[in-house]
């Protein structure tokens, strides 16, 4: 085989200095440092040096903007826009104005870092970038936090992320090395690091990050043109294992119930949405909420007192209103809109992670607050809408022409001598 015939190299492989750097500290100040702890607006060191490590990221984000830019579109900024403006003038009836002002200037921040980055890097840097910040940060978390098995799911060390913010992690890992391997563009290596990210999944008991995980995946195989012999024979033997463990030990069935908790956590998140539909107490805040540091609601006739609410769109409701909810729902069909009229191997990157965000959302909260899935969100829709999907094309040409080049989305299967 010819070195014009031989498959490319994932120039996914190589991540710019400047950028990894710079979403290691975005996602570093996206995860808790404190488990079971909220923000209600007052300054301490912890909220002081996630602060000031956002801004460092912003002002590293912008050194890079002196290179040529590329093509991102503004339509996402707009309902960004949109959604935080209600959420604050929530909090001006509410009561946190300041916790919720702060949490929007947070998000705003994010935002801005995320389109500088994009101006600068292409699709493929961006996303490789922010798999392997979720693989360092997840990493080091995991093992520092391996004390915590014996309450019966793994949590963070250092930071001290809780098991579904550890999950998240681990997935985004999964779902960059999946993609990878539907598009040929990586093999061995890259699926030992998504079963080391399974077992990290599997380690928390994150039902909902399992259960989206697997549809997400799958809409990225469906995008497979022809499948190498190994991917067929790989996918063979994980569905073989998986069949005997159902079927010879009640691993799975200990996963679901989770220590006897697994529907009483179900029906607790009933209970805070049932709680969140009455939470209102005038016209005003039915329709802005009561600011984006609302992440606790008041409950009524149980044991308990207050809880938090485990839903993004639940949530939404309570911090933006019913503005709030129209607006991100109309912004989500938006990005899926995008995403399936985007080119092949971003089709399957955007789709297998708007079905894993968007899915796990309705369960767990964070998809509208800074947070990692709100970096992985927000990157897809400003790909994914018209006036961004023009440099995906042109990525795909540079990466067509180039055998070495810079993107994993043209790097499918090579010709085949005849």
């Amino acid at each position: 085989m010819t070195a014009a015939l031989r498959p490319a190299r994932p120039a996914a492989e190589s991540v710019p200095a400047r950028l990894l750097l710079c979403m290691l500290l975005l996602v570093l100040t996206t995860v808790g440092w404190r488990r079971g702890t909220y923000f209600a607006g007052s300054l301490d060191p912890v909220v002081a040096a996630k602060g000031a490590l956002s801004v460092v990221a912003l002002l590293v984000a912008y050194a890079g903007n002196r290179r040529p830019h590329l093509r991102v579109g503004t339509g996402t900024l707009w309902a960004l826009g949109l959604l935080l403006a209600a959420s604050v003038l929530g909090a001006l009836t509410h009561g946190p104005l300041v916790a919720g002002g702060v949490i929007a200037v947070r998000v705003t921040i994010l935002a801005v870092t995320v389109v500088l980055l994009l101006r600068c890097y292409t699709t493929a840097q961006f996303v490789a970038a922010l798999a392997r910040s979720c693989a360092v940060i997840g990493g080091v978390a995991a093992v520092t936090g391996l004390s915590t098995l014996s309450s019966g799911r793994l949590a963070g060390g250092y930071p001290e992320v809780d098991p579904n913010m550890l999950a998240l992690l681990a997935c985004l890992v999964v779902l960059y090395a999946g993609w990878r391997i539907a598009m040929g563009t990586a093999g061995g290596g890259a699926a030992a690091v998504a079963v080391v990210a399974l077992g990290v999944v599997w380690a928390t008991g994150s039902r909902t990050a399992l259960l989206m995980l697997v549809p997400a995946l799958l809409v990225m195989a469906l995008h497979v043109r022809r499948a190498r012999v190994g991917l067929v024979v790989g996918a063979l033997l994980a569905g073989v294992a998986a069949t005997v463990a159902v079927a010879s030990t009640d691993a799975v069935s200990g996963f679901l119930e989770r220590g006897g908790d697994g529907t009483s956590t179900v029906q607790s998140r009933f209970i805070a949405w049932d709680a969140a539909t009455r939470w209102a107490d005038d016209g005003w805040q039915l329709v802005f909420g009561g600011g984006l540091s609302v992440k606790i609601i008041p409950v009524q006739g149980q044991f308990w007192t207050e809880q938090p609410l485990d839903s993004s769109w639940v949530s939404l409701l309570v911090q933006a209103g019913l503005l709030g909810c129209l607006v991100a729902g109309g912004w989500a069909l938006w990005a899926l809109r995008g995403a399936f009229r985007a080119p092949r191997a971003d089709r399957a990157l955007f789709l297998g992670l708007l079905v894993f965000v968007l899915g796990r959302s309705v369960l767990e909260s964070g998809l509208f607050d800074a947070t990692p899935e709100f970096l992985a969100f927000l990157a897809v829709s400003l790909l994914a809408e018209g006036g961004s999907r023009r440099r995906l094309a042109d990525e795909l040409e540079d990466d067509a022409g180039t055998p070495d080049a810079g993107s994993a989305r043209a790097l499918t299967v090579a010709p085949v001598p005849t």
